[in-house]
């Protein structure tokens, strides 16, 4: 392996009380020059005491509620002191922790190892760390081992990274020197340091954002140039996001903010909160492709949230003293679930998205969580408390198992909370009052304030008298049939139905290339035909189809999309709707028992309540036109 910088980096003394009241950082080289082989290496200096001593690598990753660190891609783990190999062995109960001994005469040890990244063929996973050949994100919690240490989070870290030759950065870490492509960042926190993702690449762009003055910005990184072109009316929006959340919140719990956008086919799909920065995926012609940038317009919004509700202000058992400690995750109704409710909001607000476009993408969350038939046995509290282990389920039967429905219903419930209180006050009050004060804290350096439900609860009484801590508990803690759509209601909209899918549903299902028939039949389907998922008691359920099934034929002729689509709107006028279905080394023909044509989600005003969901989609701030 190659070393980045000659000179090493030294602290005093793991495996034994430190003595030093200032010590020297941990010493972290990342060498991403050949990140377009999907490899990575990696050199750390931890100094040490003769004797035992304990290594870890990084296990929960905050933000993805999960042991989901690569260690399995790990290689050429090696660790050395004075220049002589260290035998290791791996702890038998956490495979996280290495155990080895530091020899006589030696002040520190040097751990090197490889991270082999997936390639271009495989499928897009869930990965922290990812690359395509002209960008990649890397996620320190995958390139670094630590110490074990009473206070842990706070051990210092400086780290030295070398870039391919003619790519840039963009990271919240605050950078010391660069010397050509080997970037030499500031001291940091262990915390701090792995709460700050660096995107990099050969295409890239720096755009400030927000009012004059403001120290915000989102650094983009593409496969193509064409993919940095962005659109006037979304510079606009971004710079009206940031004003928008300051009159949602009232303060900002960091001292500045970088969104980073990777902009690439090659990678997932995704979000994942930091607390001055946050780590997007989209795909690489998002930003000048109207579908998709529609579809994703909630994105930054809500990775944004969590700024303020996640990191700033989180569930106090969620706050860990280690990344080897899981959290208690029993509370990301309100860490997922308010932060989803809010980015909805400020999507609508910013003009990231236009209040019609809102309200379609909310009956398609009113229709999802009403489909969610596993709310029969499952409470929403128990989606949470699961959550790690939900987010790596199929696909297949989610309706009836439930997924990482907190933040769906998390929608549905905050919702229900700002509607509540405009009742309540008569229009004198709302959740932005609730923000303004729970989310209130002093400029400067990011830190991290615990809440219980107890201090939750209280501080929504404290903005509108209510038994707020009844009402939760009902709504979280026990299996219900009933989707929670009382704040659609009393928002004075409805949950309809349309026989045209909306913009936000053409949206969707051009870029899962899926067919949605949940509304109706009650089957989704791939553009291959492959059955998704079934809705339990459904038509499709009770035609007998199941989940890993193909779908071959439709009224005797080859199935296609359109074909499905059109014989389904057809039932409406008395068609029939016969499926020959694939089911492993077998055919049937299934005859499906449905008459009421196509049917998509969609919100219909009534006159029964005030609309307060138009009040919340308001905008509070000059800017940018509806």
């Amino acid at each position: 392996m190659r070393s980045l910088f000659a000179t090493v980096l030294f602290i005093p003394l793991y495996g034994a009380p430190a003595t030093a009241a200032n010590p020297t950082p941990v010493g972290l080289e990342v060498d991403a020059s050949e990140v377009g082989r999907r490899i990575l290496h990696v050199r750390v200096v931890v100094p040490s005491r003769p004797g035992p001593l304990t290594l870890l690598y990084p296990k929960w990753v905050p933000g993805t509620h999960g042991p989901t660190t690569p260690i399995s891609d790990l290689a050429g783990f090696r660790i050395t002191a004075n220049g002589a190999d260290i035998t290791w062995t791996r702890d038998d109960i956490d495979p996280y922790a290495t155990h080895l001994t530091v020899p006589a005469g030696a002040d520190s040890v040097v751990v090197t190892f490889d991270l082999l990244l997936p390639g271009l063929s495989e499928a897009p996973q869930r990965q922290n760390t990812v690359a395509s050949a002209k960008l990649a994100i890397l996620n320190l919690c995958d390139l670094l081992v630590y110490p074990k240490a009473p206070y842990a989070l706070q051990l210092p870290f400086r780290l030295v990274l070398r870039l391919p030759a003619g790519w840039t950065s963009g990271t919240a870490l605050p950078l010391e020197q660069s010397d050509g492509n080997l970037l030499h960042f500031g001291t940091v926190s262990l915390e701090t340091l792995i709460d700050s993702p660096i995107l990099c690449g050969q295409y890239t762009k720096d755009v400030p954002i927000g009012p004059p003055g403001s120290k915000h910005r989102v650094f983009l990184a593409c496969d193509s140039e064409a993919g940095l072109d962005v659109p006037a009316e979304t510079k606009a929006a971004w710079d009206k996001l940031i004003s928008e959340a300051g009159h949602l919140f009232g303060s900002q719990p960091y001292g500045s903010y970088t969104f980073l956008l990777a902009l690439s086919d090659k990678m997932r799909f995704r979000g994942l909160e930091h607390h001055e920065s946050s780590d997007n995926r989209l795909p690489e012609l998002a930003l000048t492709t109207p579908p998709v940038r529609n579809f994703a317009a909630s994105l930054l919004p809500h990775e944004y949230v969590h700024s303020w509700c996640g990191k700033y202000r989180r569930p106090a058992d969620m706050i860990v003293a280690d990344f080897q400690i899981s959290p208690k995750t029993r509370m990301l109704w309100v860490y997922e679930g308010l932060t989803n409710y809010l980015g909805w909001v400020l999507t609508a607000r910013s003009g990231l998205g236009s209040a019609e476009a809102a309200r379609d993408s909310l009956a398609v969350t009113a229709e999802r969580m009403k489909n969610a038939r596993g709310r029969a046995w499952r409470s929403l509290e128990d989606t949470a408390a699961a959550s790690h282990l939900l987010a790596e389920s199929r696909g297949s039967w989610g309706s009836w198992r439930r997924s990482l429905d907190y933040y769906d219903e998390g929608t549905l419930l905050w919702l229900e909370a700002d509607i509540i209180i405009r009742r309540e006050t008569k229009g004198a009050k709302s959740l932005d009052d609730f923000c303004q004060a729970f989310f209130a804290c002093a400029p400067g350096r990011p830190k991290t304030r615990g809440f219980t439900f107890d201090e939750l609860v209280t501080a929504l009484a404290a903005v509108a008298p209510y038994d707020w801590k009844g009402h939760f508990t009902r709504r979280v803690t026990l299996p219900t049939v009933e989707a929670p759509l009382d704040g659609i209601t009393l928002g004075g909209w409805n949950l309809g139905y349309t026989d045209k899918p909306t913009d936000t549903i053409k949206a969707s299902e051009g870029i899962s290339k899926a067919i949605d028939l949940t509304s109706s039949v009650g089957v989704r389907v791939s553009g291959e035909g492959a059955v998704q998922d079934v809705i339990p008691e459904s038509p499709a359920a009770k035609a007998g189809l199941g989940p890993g099934m193909k779908l071959v034929a439709v009224n005797g002729r080859k199935f296609t999309p359109d074909l499905l689509r059109s014989t389904v709107a057809a039932t409406r006028t008395g068609g029939k709707l016969d499926l020959l279905i694939e089911n492993g080394d077998f055919f049937n023909t299934h005859a499906v028992d449905y008459h009421d044509g196509a049917k998509y989600p969609r919100l219909d005003r009534t006159m029964a309540e005030p609309d307060r969901i138009g009040d919340v989609l308001k905008s509070r701030s000059p800017g940018v036109k509806k």
